[in-house]
């Protein structure tokens, strides 16, 4: 009698471990139990991961269920990930565990002290320096509420003069849709079609008859000219105008081929057409509707602030010194002449969509409805997503803007360093730290 009752639990006990039978009580209450539950909402790291080595545990804090009696997942491979935590869970042995998610994707549990708290600002601090970024960055979303920003590194190593919040870096490409902008604002006053040929301004370049407003927005006027240095610094904007004009070649092609020349000869045809310099017409429809006070042309940089010097990152060392030649940035007109902060330049991006530059129809008229990749002086994505890239030569200036075409979540980089790898691939990485992660 007694061997048949030890072979029955020995075969019940057997059910019980296959998952046949439910667990008794006296099972059960092997379990930690949770005493207490809390939602928070805060940013955190994963540290000393090669020391501790917690697990990680998808269906629940550990020991609570017998889904979570096993590890799932080893913390020594999320080593400082960045994750987000959503809820406490304090066990009955005192330990608490924490539900954390990355980048949007709710992964599972882990004990609290595996964590660290850690800003996106800080997170994304790491990521630029890691990438030998040196400059300041910008990343938001919900329109900039909380938005993060980040300096990096000197505006001017030799004095040890870091790179701060009014440091001021060149535009280069970042202006064209400034340009473009003002354009549009012309073709609404019915001043300028975008059906209108080159031709009525600048008879003399070859096919100008056939070459329209909107060929020049879109970069298909068939026009080309390699970014090109002056010998002397072009001091008036018919010197750098006529210098543009010497050096472009006209192919008549009507296909995409990105030059400055475009958008120097749309700066020549606003001012053509209004009786106003290029700086004038910046500073009445631009600057002044958007209380900017960081955004400057080349020539007009105030004193009272640091303009960030140029470098670069080269066998290993940081702050080659590289620089822009004046001669340069003077040929750039329309194009890439002046200089601005991150924070001046979201305002523009939202000014192109909220009425204080141009209402939304009129930034869908300048984006031609996203006929093409490239329209108005921006990129624009079938995923929702505008972008725009400057470089100025070798100099080491490196700027992105990269975001959602209504200004909600993007990321701002501008450079005085470029970073070791691509600085798109960069602002793509920070855009989607913006997008999974507010600032806390």
């Amino acid at each position: 009698m007694v061997i048949v009752k030890k072979v029955m639990l020995i075969a019940a006990a057997a059910l019980v471990t296959w998952g046949l039978l439910p667990i008794g009580e006296s099972h059960a209450s092997s379990y930690f139990r949770i005493v207490r539950t809390e939602k928070t909402d805060y940013n955190a790291r994963f540290v000393s991961q090669p020391r501790r080595n917690d697990g990680i545990y998808y269906y629940g804090p550990y020991n609570t269920r017998r889904s979570a009696t096993t590890r799932d997942a080893s913390g020594k491979n999320w080593q400082h990930r960045f994750v987000r935590v959503s809820q406490i869970a304090t066990l009955s042995n005192g330990v608490k565990f924490v539900k954390f998610s990355w980048y949007g994707k709710t992964i599972g549990w882990v004990d609290q002290a595996a964590l660290q708290k850690f800003s996106r600002t800080d997170n994304a601090r790491v990521l630029l320096e890691n990438a030998h970024f040196e400059g300041r960055a910008m990343i938001f979303n919900h329109y900039a509420t909380g938005a993060s920003l980040i300096s990096v590194g000197y505006a001017d190593q030799p004095s040890k003069s870091a790179n701060s919040a009014a440091t001021l870096y060149p535009l280069a490409s970042l202006q064209k849709v400034i340009t473009g902008a003002i354009i549009e604002q012309l073709t609404s006053e019915h001043r300028l079609a975008m059906t209108e040929k080159l031709s009525r301004f600048f008879p003399t370049i070859k096919d100008s008859e056939n070459i329209t407003i909107r060929q020049l927005l879109d970069q298909r006027s068939g026009i080309k000219m390699d970014e090109t240095t002056p010998n002397t610094v072009l001091t008036t904007q018919d010197a750098q105008l006529n210098y543009t004009l010497t050096q472009l070649t006209s192919t008549g092609a009507g296909r995409y081929n990105y030059t400055n020349a475009n958008y120097t000869l749309l700066a020549a045809i606003a001012s053509k057409v209004t009786g106003e310099s290029y700086n004038t017409l910046i500073q009445k429809r631009i600057i002044r509707p958007l209380n900017l006070t960081d955004t400057h042309a080349w020539d007009q940089l105030p004193t009272s602030q640091l303009t960030a010097s140029g470098y670069s990152y080269a066998n290993g060392q940081d702050y080659r010194s590289n620089g822009v030649s004046r001669e340069l940035v003077s040929s750039l007109l329309g194009a890439g002449n002046y200089y601005s902060t991150p924070e001046d330049y979201y305002a523009i991006q939202k000014g192109l969509r909220n009425g204080k530059i141009l209402t939304r129809d009129q930034y869908l008229d300048l984006a031609n409805h996203y006929q093409h990749d490239y329209d108005g002086g921006l990129y624009h994505y079938s995923n929702g997503i505008k972008r725009v890239h400057g470089t100025l030569g070798t100099s080491g200036y490196d700027t992105v803007y990269y975001g959602t075409e209504g200004n909600k979540y993007g990321a701002i980089l501008f450079a005085n360093q470029s970073p070791q790898h691509s600085i798109n691939t960069l602002a793509r990485t920070l855009y989607d730290l913006a997008y999974y992660y507010n600032e806390n």
